[in-house]
């Protein structure tokens, strides 16, 4: 039987440019039902989810494809009572669409398994470092940059929307050729981040790209074969 697995975004569901690609490279049958934070909100509710001008944000997509920017406080709050609600229907798995540090996630008391994207990746990227010398980590917006640091190794920082660099980001080449040229690894810190935009930079870098949706197909597998009566 397929997996049930419950996928969230902080934005509006369907993530048709998320949750396919996520099913195409898994190898365990899936069936996918998706919930966002922000589904259910008229125009009013959505404006107050905005962050104030100093104030931590994320970033997502609407079921129309434009790029929203959210209060990072405000929208973990809606998250983790999504979660909670979700947990009590009998899903196999949840995935949260999101790989922002949030530590709230690890404190939720959910009877289902879930995957917590930040830290997988951070496991990821560790786990390829072996013979690296300088990492480089990608954020989607200026400010969701934080520094990082990988076993010690160099490690750079910059910033790339998935939603809008090719419209609205004409220096996004000469910013990211001032930290990426010569790093032996890049992580891309969003699920935003498409195949396109992997292979875009993989060819661009000469060096591996690590991007959220492939790492969370594998973890599905991993955790679903660990699991096989789930």
């Amino acid at each position: 039987m397929p997996t049930e697995v419950a996928f969230v975004t902080i934005g509006q569901s369907p993530r048709d440019d998320i949750v396919p690609s996520i099913l195409d490279r898994a190898r365990t049958p899936i069936r996918a039902t998706q919930f966002g934070v922000l589904d259910n909100l008229d125009q009013a509710a959505l404006a107050a989810m905005a962050p104030g001008p100093a104030a931590p944000r994320l970033v997502s997509r609407l079921r129309s494809g434009h790029e929203i920017y959210l209060d990072k406080a405000l929208t973990t709050l809606c998250l983790l009572d999504m979660l909670e609600a979700i947990d009590r229907q009998g899903f196999d798995l949840v995935v949260p669409l999101c790989t922002c540090h949030i530590p709230e996630l690890r404190a939720l008391n959910l009877r289902t398994p879930f995957i917590e994207p930040q830290r997988l990746m951070d496991a990821s990227a560790v786990g390829l470092l072996t013979g690296l010398c300088r990492v480089a980590v990608i954020f989607p917006t200026c400010q969701a940059v934080t520094h990082r640091s990988y076993e010690g190794l160099e490690t750079v920082t910059s910033w790339l929307s998935p939603y809008t660099y090719a419209q609205e980001d004409p220096g996004w080449t000469e910013r990211l050729d001032a930290v990426l040229l010569g790093v032996d690894l890049i992580v891309m810190h969003c699920v935003g981040f498409s195949e396109e935009i992997r292979m875009m930079l993989q060819h661009r870098y000469k060096c591996p790209v690590l991007i959220p949706r492939r790492v969370i197909a594998a973890a599905i597998d991993l955790i679903v074969q660990e699991n096989p009566g789930s």
